[in-house]
């Protein structure tokens, strides 16, 4: 009878003292990783209710001047801190100028100001325009002034040409694009594309 009841009290020791080590080293030790990456990442994760998540979202505005701008995305959340920011994902939008040209841009992620259509288009930016694509991990679109400047690892294709830069500066109006590194020392990585396919 000694040897059931040690064998049951053993028993009962070792679940209670597997309880508790799983729950300092699993639970607890999670809740401190939850809770930095919570600060660093506040922004992303503070508006992630469903009563606040909006699905299918889309915004049009035109401009005094007959351009157009139209932004879709599958979900996003409007910043209660901020009312005209709006957060959104997996985002498409199309700016229509006069001259009946268009330029698309694609990104994981945008923040949309509704009252003067800036948008700032983060992860996986592609953006297509007349005859080139390029795609980096940022781009900052001002409507109003028909600018737009894409930033890190930047990667721009033409039919005639390749380049890896770190930011291009794009005015649509005047047709003028700037493209910079960071250090003025490190050069624009730039290839030409023959017709026949040899570099």
């Amino acid at each position: 009878m000694n040897k059931k009841i040690f064998l049951q009290i053993s028993l009962i020791s070792l679940i209670i003292l597997i309880t508790i080590l799983v729950y300092f080293f699993y639970f607890k030790n999670s809740g401190e990783k939850i809770t930095k990456s919570n600060d660093e990442r506040q922004e992303k994760y503070s508006f992630k209710s469903s009563e606040d998540l909006i699905t299918e979202m889309t915004y049009f505005s035109e401009d005094n001047k007959g351009n157009s701008y139209e932004i879709k995305s599958e979900s996003g959340v409007i910043n209660p801190d901020k009312s005209n920011l709006i957060l959104m994902n997996k985002v498409k939008a199309i700016v229509y100028l006069i001259n009946n040209e268009k330029i698309f841009i694609s990104s994981n992620e945008a923040k949309y100001n509704d009252s003067n259509n800036d948008t700032t288009f983060s992860g996986s930016v592609e953006m297509v325009y007349i005859d080139y694509k390029i795609n980096s991990e940022h781009l900052d679109l001002s409507f109003k002034d028909q600018t737009a400047i894409l930033y890190d690892n930047v990667n721009y294709k033409s039919n005639f040409s390749h380049l890896i830069a770190d930011k291009i500066l794009i005015d649509f109006f005047n047709k003028n694009t700037k493209i910079l590194m960071n250090d003025k020392n490190n050069n624009i990585l730039v290839r030409s594309v023959l017709s026949n396919g040899n570099n």
